[in-house]
């Protein structure tokens, strides 16, 4: 979830943003403000293709606390996850872990449940670069015997050439499958107001999104088009509390 790293591709491993809950826990470390958002990806015209979601932050001196809820699907198919993440930047390095409950239910069939484990790591050696690190379901989670859900171990760069212009990019490899790349870049027209654009080949999908800022209000919106599923749209709202300007 988030439209700002969706018009990125989900690239942003290494690019602290207000959807690391989801691209690397370890990015809610570098957050210095309480946050709390809701989002609706939606996929047209294809039926049942629907996530909402909510998630936010709590920043303390000891660790920051993110967590998040989400659901994918309709009636009949739908996928639920409640998550709980922690943590901590020391010096130039941030260490993050989340564990989510995941539900799996079809409709008068069966109905499944498992703990999915992600840990990360984000560290920022100098002021024009960041390198991040994400696995996903670490602890080999599945919801059948016979199915084990996928684990991911995500690399990634973010590169920043000058204060308004951030690239990211990031490698994507799913344990016994072929890794796979992607990438983005977000322009800062103006304080308040950013453009973003990414690719991710492996789909065959072009992203762009917007994202601007009323007082206390963050407001984005991101597209990506599939030649097979037509247009993703993505909105997210932000309410951010005790922000730094």
């Amino acid at each position: 979830m988030g439209a700002g790293a969706y018009g990125r591709a989900n690239s942003l491993v290494a690019v602290p943003d207000l959807s690391s809950i989801y691209q690397n826990p370890a990015g809610i470390g570098y957050l210095d403000y309480h946050f709390a958002a809701v989002a609706i990806h939606k996929t047209l015209p294809v039926e049942g293709l629907l996530t909402v979601g909510a998630w936010g932050n709590i920043k303390s001196r000891i660790v920051n606390i993110g967590f998040s809820a989400d659901n994918f699907g309709d009636e009949y198919y739908h996928e639920t996850r409640i998550g709980l993440a922690a943590a901590k930047k020391m010096d130039k390095v941030s260490m993050g872990i989340k564990f989510s409950l995941l539900n799996n239910a079809i409709k008068e069939m069966s109905s499944k449940q498992t703990v999915l484990g992600e840990f990360g790591i984000l560290a920022t050696p100098s002021k024009f670069f960041n390198v991040g690190l994400h696995v996903v379901n670490f602890t080999r989670a599945k919801l059948y015997e016979s199915q084990n859900l996928p684990t991911f171990v995500n690399f990634g760069i973010g590169l920043n050439p000058s204060k308004k212009i951030n690239i990211s990019g990031e490698i994507d490899y799913p344990i016994g499958e072929k890794p796979f790349l992607k990438l983005g870049i977000a322009y800062q027209i103006k304080d308040h107001f950013s453009l973003s654009t990414g690719v991710n080949p492996n789909l065959n999908a072009v992203h762009f999104g917007v994202s601007f800022d009323v007082k206390k209000y963050r407001f984005a919106y991101a597209v990506s088009t599939h030649p097979n599923v037509g247009l993703s749209n993505h909105i997210t709202l932000a309410i951010l509390f005790n922000e730094k300007k």
